[in-house]
């Protein structure tokens, strides 16, 4: 025995659906079905979990070779699920600034601090980059900017940091990158490289650039007297990278290491870099 169909609808709610474009019939006889359209389905609640956002790699684009980067789309998600537009947030350990970006980019008002002056640094350049802003006072004031306060302005200021944080922070101010080890870094504590020399695509996982031949080695002191000793070390460390051009940072320089600089300088492109003069550059560009 057959079973007979019974319409749920009437047929002038029928007609009236098929007149607005909602229901579908595939071919001629078959049931006609209901159009539905994911922007009037209520959705999903989103688990505890999240799996689809990928971690940071190393062929990510976002990737900046920064410790514990998180990637855009997870704090866009974290952001855009727990504050409205122009909303203000804050990220007390901000890093990179991937919060940062998040909420600019979501069209928060936002609030970044972090210990690390490298780290300061780091998220300024992205926020320029990134975001198209501007490091201005007065365009901060009509919200159109930023600015990034209490960086170290003088050499006493300086003295206090730690070796690693004073390390990295005079490689950055040079526009160079900090080697990831801090030890058994053979005399190079970080490397400038040419823009002119910057591939379209990183192409190898463990050392950021590594794979740039065009590259400029960086050597810190935190010494008031860097000597000559210090730079016959650096010199043999530029010959073994054979490299043609470097940059020593530190406080000051004995009279025997600026001799020896420049008799280095006759075969060499060695510079050296007093923290005041570096200090100089970084308060008159911001």
């Amino acid at each position: 025995m057959g079973v007979k169909r019974v319409w749920r609808w009437t047929r002038e709610r029928m007609e009236e659906a098929a007149a607005q474009g909602i229901v579908v019939q595939t071919k001629h006889g078959a049931v006609p079905q209901l159009k539905r359209y994911l922007d009037e389905q209520e959705g999903r609640p989103i688990d505890s979990v999240w799996t689809d956002i990928p971690p940071i790699n190393s062929q990510a684009r976002e990737r900046l070779g920064y410790p514990t980067q998180k990637p855009l789309a997870l704090l866009e998600r974290i952001i855009g699920a727990s504050s409205n537009e122009n909303d203000i947030v804050l990220d007390a350990f901000c890093g990179c600034g991937t919060a940062l970006v998040a909420a600019q980019k979501l069209k928060r008002q936002w609030i970044g601090i972090d210990v690390s002056p490298t780290a300061c640094r780091v998220m300024a350049k992205r926020l320029k980059k990134d975001c198209g802003l501007k490091e201005d006072e007065k365009l901060w004031e009509i919200g159109r900017g930023f600015i990034v306060r209490d960086l170290p302005k003088t050499e006493a200021e300086l003295r206090k940091y730690p070796a690693f944080e004073f390390e990295n922070w005079a490689v950055v101010a040079l526009g160079g990158i900090p080697n990831k080890a801090q030890v058994g870094d053979l005399g190079i504590d970080g490397r400038i490289y040419p823009v002119s020399a910057m591939p379209e695509l990183r192409v190898k996982e463990n050392v950021e650039m590594d794979f740039m031949d065009v590259w400029y080695p960086i050597q810190v002191k935190q010494s008031d007297k860097v000597g000559r000793p210090d730079i016959d070390a650096f010199e043999t460390a530029m010959q073994r990278a054979k490299r043609k051009l470097g940059y020593f940072v530190g406080f000051d320089f004995t009279g025997d290491a600026l001799f020896e600089i420049d008799r280095f300088r006759r075969t060499t492109g060695c510079q050296i870099k007093p923290l005041r003069e570096i200090l100089d550059e970084e308060i008159a560009h911001h």
